[in-house]
């Protein structure tokens, strides 16, 4: 740990080092200047199905004036479809969702022991209430781009108890002659597991797959279902851009994200993040870049490490207010530490070192008031608090379409699939945990602010092997969630 803090620390340095030299440099006379970095990083905001964030696209909004995104390929970031040309404003919300669940204690079924085992104890309800705000301020060389959401559920069958909710999303950019930084950060804390919690009681987080540019080494978000209790996910960034040409710029990014588990004894860990990339823009809509990342695990309840570095080449294709394709693909080298837990219990002595490969793709395609998205990715991930260190594949996908400026109605679908990683010749089989989500919501606005929605959700998980976390018990997991609520979206007020 106390080389990895380190490298860390040398890797800022040398990230504000390069900002300082950017800094320095004076244009030669008659160049045209690269372009300024974002000033925000998404439209004004509508009213959107809940499900439909998962996807992480972004809003959709009705026809303005936006201008290119000029974000850096080999940013933590996925690219947007554009910059709207707005000015600073805020813009308060509301909802209140009852929801029908199939499932509401996560109970599973098939072979399994405790309590858990069995059929589940039948339908129950909840009660969930939210409340956030969108602020986009510009001031100076600063644009600062904050969504929050806050609630709670409320359940009415026995153990399930409900809980409270936090998505925080903050992203602040400080624009210079040759150079920008921009600060992100995202937090969730939430009663359940982030991947396709939108379909619970219509609760949208905020900022939801906004991070995993280049892979999900950024996004650690919960995504294996792991019954009722508390978890806190954060990550945080400090992206680094130096721009040497019209058509070249370096990134430097470094961070740190976790996952923390309060209600059940699950694998805590943290992951300390270093890149450094190379981008170059061939056309106004095309763009290569190649990037290194090392990405670090550390657990807090077992003694297990996992380095992973990462070699990717990327391309872009960005046509604005348009489309919007990404992807990244290369080999990813990993180093892990012994003693390291192995499928069916026990340790191996030693160390290990593989080769997997690693790939991200996100795709953004708008065409009037519709709005299609998603994203991939495949590499070495956490674990998701069940496993050691994971090969993980995450997709979602979504289809939206704009109601009005404020409500919009989408349907969407998910599918994350956790796999140990092989340890050797003393692993014969490994623990695979898949997950699936489905759904689709309807709005109807009443009047400018108002709008009733109804939405609707199927997950599913299984394993290869029985499982127990908490109540939720055996090889597989069904659930249904019908919600209908009521939704106040204020427009946005200038400042």
């Amino acid at each position: 740990m106390r080389t990895l803090n380190k490298t860390f620390w040398a890797a800022l340095l040398l990230a504000m080092a390069g900002v300082s030299s950017a800094m320095a440099q004076q244009p030669d006379q008659g160049q045209q200047q690269p372009p300024p970095p974002d000033q925000s990083s998404a439209p004004i905001p509508a009213y959107h199905s809940p499900l439909a964030s998962e996807a992480g696209n972004g809003d959709v909004t009705e026809s303005q004036t936006i201008a290119p995104d000029n974000r850096s390929l080999t940013g933590a970031q996925y690219l947007s479809l554009g910059v709207p040309t707005t000015r600073s404003y805020w813009q308060p919300r509301l909802d209140i969702f009852v929801s029908a669940d199939s499932n509401p204690n996560e109970t599973g079924t098939g072979t399994g022991s405790g309590s858990g085992s069995g059929n589940g104890s039948g339908w129950g309800t909840w009660f969930s209430v939210s409340g956030g705000v969108d602020v986009h301020r510009i001031s100076g060389n600063s644009s600062l781009m904050l969504s929050d959401v806050s609630g709670g559920t409320l359940g009415d069958n026995g153990g399930s108890s409900g809980g409270f909710m936090e998505g925080l999303s903050v992203a602040d950019t400080l624009a210079f002659h040759r150079a920008s930084i921009t600060f992100f950060d995202q937090l969730e804390y939430l009663p359940s597991s982030a991947f396709g919690l939108g379909g619970a009681g219509g609760v949208g987080l905020s900022g939801g797959g906004t991070l995993g540019g280049g892979g999900s080494v950024f996004d650690p978000g919960q995504s294996v279902l792991l019954g009722r209790g508390q978890n806190l996910g954060n990550t945080f960034t400090t992206d680094v851009d130096t721009y040497l040409t019209p058509r070249t710029s370096l990134t430097f990014i470094g961070g740190y994200s976790l996952e923390h588990y309060f209600d059940s004894h699950l694998l805590d860990y943290g992951d300390m993040i270093f890149r450094g990339g190379y981008n170059y823009q061939m056309t106004r809509k095309d763009t290569i870049a190649v990037s290194y990342t090392f990405s670090g695990y550390r657990y807090g309840n077992v003694h297990q490490s996992i380095d992973d570095h990462t070699m990717q080449v990327s391309y872009a294709r960005r046509v604005t207010g348009r489309l919007s394709f990404q992807i990244a693909a290369g080999p990813q080298f990993v180093f892990a530490q012994s003693p390291i837990s192995v499928s069916g219990g026990g340790t191996t002595p030693g160390s290990i070192s593989q080769v997997y490969w690693s790939l991200s793709t996100a795709l953004q395609w708008q065409a009037g008031r519709n709005l299609l998205g998603f994203s991939y990715n495949h590499g070495v991930g956490g674990g998701a608090g069940v496993l050691p260190g994971s090969v993980a594949d995450r997709f979602t996908g979504s289809v939206t379409r704009q109601v009005s400026r404020t409500f919009s109605s989408g349907i969407s679908t998910g599918y994350d699939r956790n796999q140990g990683t092989a340890i050797g010749a003393t692993t014969s089989s490994n623990q695979t945990y898949d997950y699936w989500f489905v759904g689709g919501n309807l709005s109807h606005p009443i009047g400018r602010s108002l709008g009733l929605s109804l939405s609707y959700q199927l997950q599913y998980q299984n394993s290869n092997a029985a499982f127990c976390i908490g109540l939720t018990c055996g090889t597989s997991f069904t659930r249904n969630l019908i919600s209908v609520g009521l939704g106040w979206h204020d427009r946005p007020l200038l400042f």
